[in-house]
C-alpha cells in the first residue's frame, strides 16, 4: 500500500514498488544482465554526518539518530540492452556506495530507495556510458576478488574460509581492501542500534529504486533506475567480516561507522529500467520534519 499522509512530508509507512507515472515524456532504457556474485554491507553512521551529501528533495532513511550507508560489490555478467545477443554484452564488477534514503512525490506518495554517492567499475566503457544514462556517477577501477569459485587465498589459522576484495582505483580516492568470511556472529551485538538480526533485516530491506534529483525547466524531478527481478528466486546469507578498509570513508571523514549486517547474494538474472521520472513535491509544501522510516514488509535485501 502506498503511504498517503495527512499532511505533505514524509510519511513512516513504506511505499511499495511498482510502476510509477512519467513527469512528461522521458525515453527509457532496459539493461538486462546476471548478478553472479553479490555482497551487501550495510553500516550506520551518525546522520547529520552524511546529510550534506543529499540533494534537495531526499531525505536520509533513519533509525534514531543514525543513517545507513548500503555497500554493493558484484560482478555482473552480459549487461546489455534488452533484446541484444547475450554473446554481445560486457561482463563487470562493480562497488557502490548508496544511501538509503525517500522522497515525497506530488501526488504525496512515498519513495523509499537509494541514492548513488559513488560507484566503481572495472570496464572503462561501461563507466563512460553509465554516467551518460544514470546518476550512479561510475569511477574507474582495478578489482580483484579471490576466494569462492575462484583463486582462495585459503582458509586463516582457525580453519574459517576467507574470501578477498581488493579495489584500486584510478583517483585513489576508493580504494578498499576487504576480507569476508562465511561464519558471522550468532547474535547481532551488542552495540547495535537493532535489537536482533531479524529487525535489521527488516529495517534494512530495501525497494529495488536508485532515487536522484533533476531539474528540467527548473522544476525537481525525481529521477528513477528501477530494478526487475524474480523475487522467489531471491536468496542470500549473513557473513561476516573480518577486515574491512574504505578509502572513499575515509575521504569523508566517516570515522563513526559500524557494520549492521553484511550478507551474500545467489546468483540471479536482472533487469535494468533507467529513464523514468516523477515530479517532486513542491519544497514551500514539504514541512514535515525527517522520521525514522518503517522497513517494507519484505524479508530480503536488494542489490
Amino acid at each position: 500500500m502506498t503511504a498517503t499522509p495527512t499532511r505533505p512530508g514524509l510519511s513512516d509507512a513504506p511505499a511499495q514498488h511498482h510502476d510509477v507515472p512519467r513527469a512528461g515524456f522521458h525515453p527509457t532504457l532496459s539493461m538486462v544482465g546476471t548478478l553472479s556474485r553479490c555482497v551487501l554491507l550495510n553500516y550506520r553512521t551518525p546522520a547529520e554526518s552524511v546529510e550534506r551529501l543529499l540533494p534537495d528533495g531526499l531525505e536520509l532513511v533513519r533509525r534514531g539518530p543514525y543513517a545507513f550507508w548500503n555497500v554493493v560489490l558484484c560482478r555482473v555478467d552480459r549487461m546489455r540492452p534488452a533484446g541484444v545477443p547475450e554473446a554481445l554484452g560486457v561482463s563487470y564488477h562493480h562497488v557502490a556506495y548508496r544511501l538509503v534514503v525517500q522522497a515525497m512525490t506530488d501526488r504525496c506518495d512515498v519513495r523509499r530507495g537509494l541514492f548513488f554517492v559513488r560507484s566503481d567499475a572495472d570496464a572503462a566503457l561501461l563507466g563512460a556510458v553509465g554516467n551518460r544514462l544514470s546518476d550512479f556517477r561510475f569511477h574507474r577501477a582495478d578489482v580483484t576478488w579471490n576466494g569462492r569459485g575462484s583463486a582462495s587465498p585459503g582458509p586463516d589459522a582457525a580453519g574459517v574460509r576467507l574470501e578477498r576484495v581488493c579495489v584500486a582505483t584510478e583517483d585513489h580516492r576508493a580504494d578498499i581492501e576487504l576480507t569476508l568470511h562465511d561464519s558471522p556472529p550468532l547474535v547481532q551485538p551488542a552495540e547495535s542500534c537493532f535489537p536482533t538480526r531479524d529487525d535489521a533485516r527488516r529495517f534494512l530491506t530495501y525497494e529495488p529504486l536508485g532515487l536522484s534529483v533533476g531539474r528540467p525547466g527548473g522544476r525537481r524531478t525525481l529521477k528513477l533506475a528501477e530494478v526487475f527481478r524474480d523475487e522467489s528466486a531471491w536468496q542470500e546469507d549473513v557473513i561476516g567480516v573480518a577486515d574491512a578498509r574504505f578509502g572513499f570513508f575515509e575521504q569523508l571523514g566517516q570515522d563513526d561507522l559500524h557494520l549492521e549486517l553484511a550478507t551474500r547474494v545467489a546468483p540471479l538474472p536482472y533487469r535494468w529500467r533507467l529513464g523514468r521520472r516523477e515530479r517532486l513535491l513542491p519544497t514551500h509544501l514539504a514541512t514535515s520534519p525527517p522520521r525514522e522510516a518503517s522497513p517494507p514488509a519484505r524479508e530480503s535485501a536488494v542489490a
